[in-house]
């Protein structure tokens, strides 16, 4: 996918409920709602498979709450690919 890069440490990420999951594996889990996220680490290969689910840690902002402390996230690799265009529009930092 030329002209496409993967989001960076920092960045803002938001995704829909369907498009990530608060664990190490994309199980079902109920209760979710939109994520709003700032990355603090992506994996140094993450470019390098052709996954749909990548692994990554950040910081959620849920909206109308406080920051909440550093977790894992496995998120579709289409959110991270593109983070112009992801939606909803998240809270302000």
């Amino acid at each position: 996918m030329p002209g496409r890069s993967f989001v960076r440490v920092g960045d803002l990420i938001n995704a829909e409920r369907a498009d990530y999951r608060r664990s190490s594996a994309p199980a079902h889990q109920d209760t979710m709602g939109d994520l709003h996220l700032r990355v603090t680490h992506m994996p140094m290969d993450a470019g390098a498979f052709d996954t749909e689910w990548l692994t990554v840690r950040g910081i959620e902002k849920p909206a109308g709450q406080p920051e909440q402390p550093e977790a894992v996230f496995v998120i579709r690799r289409s959110v991270l690919l593109d983070p112009e265009s992801a939606t909803p529009r998240g809270p302000l930092w």
